[in-house]
């Protein structure tokens, strides 16, 4: 009998339906993410919606971030991350009255 692997993972899946495949293969070569997954996009407007959506209720919620800016990848426009500004004052206390 086999050695059964110690984490199941995409990959473990993706070589049990096909042996030929290769982990290198999965990730775009620009931003390293994965070619299967689908994540958001710069130019789709649905997509847009749903980070100003999410950037909106992030700025409701934590009244210290001053701003909230998403990154993307440059050559094929995937939704990296979003980098926050924070009110440091505010952080620590000081708020002004």
């Amino acid at each position: 009998m086999g050695r059964k692997p110690n984490k199941l993972d995409r990959a473990y899946f993706e070589k049990k339906k096909n042996p030929k495949y290769d982990d290198k293969d999965a990730l775009t070569i620009c931003c390293g993410e994965s070619k299967s997954q689908d994540g958001l996009r710069k130019g789709n407007k649905n997509d847009w919606k749903l980070i100003e959506e999410h950037i909106e209720e992030h700025l409701r919620m934590y009244s210290n971030v001053k701003s909230v800016e998403p990154k993307f990848c440059k050559e094929c426009g995937r939704f990296l991350q979003y980098l926050c500004e924070i009110d440091v004052d505010q952080t620590l206390g000081y708020r002004k009255k």
